[in-house]
This record gives structure tokens, sequence and C-alpha cells, in this order.
């Protein structure tokens, strides 16, 4: 069931690094996204990946991860993600990607990783001219969101959030909590 799943995919930040995938896994998480809907059907955006450790390896060092987090920031040494999918637009059809395109895309893939096991964190804080570089994209194609990939390594609790308070937190044994608004809160009133 959708809720099961949704409940399952989280921010994933810490990953385990015996656990390598494909280009094949990764093509089939991107072909989710050929049957999402798009703007306008106008279909901007384009992906790239990586799987190999040392191209992992090089794009780890361009990522910014928990910002909430002060201590024991994840992904914890040894624990870095084992795959990568950009997502990109090309400005040959658009000035500047769509956000309802690119949320739709990468919610696509996070769930379809999920479904097969993979833990998903989407990460906004990249530095996009290093990582053009680094997956050596032609200047009409723009890195918009870096999705990182691997299987889970650490445990994720869902609470409901307290007095509105939803900034998600480590304990002293590294379990991941994620305060989540009730629906009352979420839903205004009806017509």
């Amino acid at each position: 069931m959708l809720l099961d799943l949704l409940k399952k995919t989280r921010s994933y930040r810490n990953f385990d690094p015996s656990v390598t995938y494909t280009a094949d896994d990764m093509k089939e998480l991107v072909n989710l996204c050929r049957f999402a809907p798009s703007s306008v059907n106008r279909q901007p955006l384009r992906f790239a990946y990586a799987t190999k450790k040392e191209d992992c390896a090089r794009i780890f060092p361009h990522t910014g991860w928990a910002a909430m987090i002060k201590t024991n920031k994840p992904p914890l040494p040894g624990n870095e993600p084992t795959a990568y999918i950009l997502i990109c637009y090309d400005t040959d059809f658009v000035q500047n990607s769509p956000d309802a395109d690119v949320g739709i895309y990468a919610q696509t893939i996070v769930l379809g990783a999920m479904e097969k096991g993979i833990g998903a964190c989407m990460l906004g804080n990249f530095k996009k001219p290093a990582l053009a570089e680094v997956f050596n994209l032609p200047a009409n194609i723009m890195p918009r969101l870096l999705i990182a990939l691997g299987t889970p390594n650490e445990k994720i609790v869902l609470t409901e959030a307290k007095n509105g308070e939803t900034a998600y937190y480590r304990d002293a044994e590294n379990t991941h909590y994620v305060p989540k608004l009730s629906l009352a809160e979420i839903l205004l009133p009806e017509m």
C-alpha cells in the first residue's frame, strides 16, 4: 500500500557500503520518470547517474548534509552513498526548471528506490558547477537536485510533532527521529 511505502521512504543519510548498484538499477529508477506528469508535458528534465565507487567518491565532497544536525553529522565515515542520480534541466527547452517537475520526478525516484529496498536522500545543498564538471555535463544541461542512494544503514523513527516542532534530531544511539504534524494541523477547514 502507498501509505506503508511513504512511511518507509525517509531521507536516509547512512548507507551500507558493501551493497552497490549497477547502471541498470539507476536506469530502471530514471525510467519511472518517463511515466510521471510534467508541466505542459514539456519533459525538460534530464538525468545523470553514478554507481562506480570512484565516481561516488568524487561526488561526495561537493555535497552538504543534514543542516539541522550539529554533532555526529551524517553520513558517518564509511557510510557514504553508493550511487547518485542527478536531476538536471535542459536550457534548450526551458530557462529554469519547473519546481513541480523536479519534485514530482524526485519523489518518483525515491519511492521507486524504496520499493526496491534502496534508501535515498534528496540533496539541494551541493556545488552545482563542481558536479556539472564531475558528470561532464554539456553547457545546456543544468544540475538541479541530487539524489543520494544506497542500502539504509540507520534507524529512522517517525514521531508525532509536539507543539508544532518539526525539527528532526538524533539520540545518543544515533537513531534519527522525524516529527510529523497531525492531520488536524495540516488540514484546513472544510468550505
